[in-house]
């Protein structure tokens, strides 16, 4: 979510060029090489934490977090933070590692934590992982331990210490006329050294990194939106490291002997947001004509090239908390019926469709879909322009359908981050206009349930709700790919889009 849109620009750092193309030593030879990653997104918030930006930053390896989650292992492991204890129901202390240094030179105590966690609380949009509504108040205990009281019982405060959006940064980062400012401010192996607005940022080596000593001497970072240049950077060499490539440049890729091309199940699914609360789709019949009107598997098989499969709902089969179901197939026919049920002939609606371009295969998606319709007289106009620019109409309800992406372990580890954000009453990006308090209600039990095989089984419910009611049509679960320069080894893409530079990266000899 971004929530200030265009607003800040960080006026400490430098307005830099773009370096110049392929590796570049650094000090202590090809280890210490300097390399250049195209990212899918550009900040376009001023680095304020409560927004997407906050996972560029993370993503960079400048901002850390108190907890970290393992994708691979289901697991939160100490970052900042060594330890965490639930003390009482609804207090959580969390024990601090005493050998951090902001890059600016000064050590991190609890009192900054402290200080961190209070801004988050305190902007006038907090992040979705953490809000006043989960949490009551953050305190400094002593230098090392920092004491986090909730709103009621909240099992799950821990799963939103991971999210980059409560990443931590000295209090010289908070700065109300100009934006956050990221220069020597992090925590992490490598600090931001200059900013292009919209086009790059770089990074070097921090030297006094409180964990293993970076391999690289320095990063630059691309904001590199549409996904067909990504892929064509990394062609002619221009970037070494590649995220979020587009099915449609994957074979491509994977022919070139100069790069390596990884593929990582994601909890991520694609689904085609419907506005729920005006016409025609505050009509659940509409919403099943358009469900039943789709070709999951040919989308899957086509637009996505076999990189994907048919959805049963947000969550894949192979996850614990999916429902018990299968992929609608399509019904033209009934598609066709429900729409008479429901008032409407060939013809009669006219609707827009977008998409974004961050994500190369929406426009190829938006046209499978745009005839889909179109075969059950619905006519669909189809718009792709940049996220940033979508996005406040999607929020403020101005749309009719939406393509949209969405890791469903992103906001926290857990589940019950996106279901809260997208599809309750009062979610932060409840972009469907979805309300319904047997369903709030649901997801609140979820929230305070201890036992994780129970929360389990009401995501499941949930999820199921969603499927059956068609709050969203999901059309397909996704998997992620990335590629690299085969000289580039240490690198592993996370299928959260949290971490990507890090001190594992180095430079090999060939």
């Amino acid at each position: 979510m971004r929530n200030r849109l265009g607003a800040l620009v960080v006026a400490a750092l430098a307005v830099v060029p773009v370096a110049a193309c392929g590796f570049q030593s650094g000090p202590g030879g090809s280890g210490a090489a300097h390399v250049v990653i195209a990212l899918q997104f550009t900040p376009a918030a001023g680095f304020a934490l409560e927004t997407d930006d906050a996972y560029v930053l993370s993503r960079v390896g400048c901002l850390e977090t108190l907890v970290r989650y393992d994708q691979a292992t289901a697991e939160l492991l100490p970052e900042l933070a060594t330890a965490w204890d639930r003390v009482e129901s609804n207090v959580w202390e969390f024990t601090l590692r005493d050998d951090v240094t902001f890059q600016n030179g000064t050590q991190m105590t609890a009192t900054e934590v402290a200080d961190a966690l209070d801004h988050a609380l305190q902007v006038d949009a907090p992040a979705r992982a953490f809000t006043p509504d989960d949490v009551a108040d953050v305190e400094a205990l002593d230098e090392q331990t920092v004491r986090i009281t909730t709103a009621g019982a909240s099992p799950l405060l821990p799963y939103r210490l991971a999210s980059p959006n409560t990443g931590i940064l000295a209090p010289e980062a908070y700065q109300a006329d100009t934006g956050t400012d990221v220069l020597g401010t992090c925590t992490g192996p490598f600090q931001v050294t200059s900013y292009s607005a919209n086009q790059a940022m770089t990074m070097q080596r921090y030297p006094d990194y409180w964990g293993q000593t970076p391999e690289l001497a320095s990063v630059e970072a691309r904001f590199v939106p549409e996904g067909e240049t990504r892929a064509n950077q990394l062609r002619s060499g221009e970037a070494q490291i590649g995220l979020e490539i587009p099915s449609t440049s994957v074979l491509t890729l994977e022919n070139d002997t100069n790069l390596d091309v990884t593929h990582e199940s994601t909890p991520r699914t694609t689904a085609l947001y419907l506005n729920n609360d005006r016409e025609p789709f505050d009509d659940v019949r509409v919403r099943r004509a358009v469900q039943a009107a789709l070709d999951l598997s040919l989308i899957a098989d086509t637009v996505f090239e076999g990189g994907a499969q048919p959805a049963i709902g947000p969550f894949a089969p192979d996850e614990v908390w999916a429902p018990d179901e299968q992929p609608v197939p399509q019904d033209l026919d009934a598609a066709r019926e429900l729409l008479a049920e429901a008032g409407y002939g060939p013809g009669d609606l006219s609707l827009t469709l977008y998409g974004y371009v961050e994500r190369a295969e929406f426009a190829d998606l938006a046209a499978v879909i745009q005839a889909n319709l179109a075969s059950i007289g619905i006519n669909v106009a189809v718009s792709v322009p940049e996220y940033a620019a979508l996005e406040p109409s999607l929020l403020s309800g101005d749309y009719d359908m939406a393509l949209m992406s969405r890791n469903h372990l992103a906001d926290i580890p857990d589940p019950a981050g996106y279901l809260e954000a997208d599809y309750t009453c009062d979610g932060g990006f409840n972009i469907s206009h979805f309300c319904d308090p047997e369903f709030d209600a649901l997801v609140q039990r979820a929230r305070t349930e201890d036992d994780a095989d129970r929360r389990a089984e009401i995501y499941a419910e949930a999820a199921a709700f969603l499927q059956e009611n068609v709050v969203s049509v999901f059309i397909v679960h996704e998997q992620i790919s990335a590629a690299t320069a085969v000289e580039i080894d240490g690198f592993s893409d996370d299928p959260l889009n949290r971490y990507a530079i890090t001190p594992d990266l180095r430079v090999s000899e060939q």
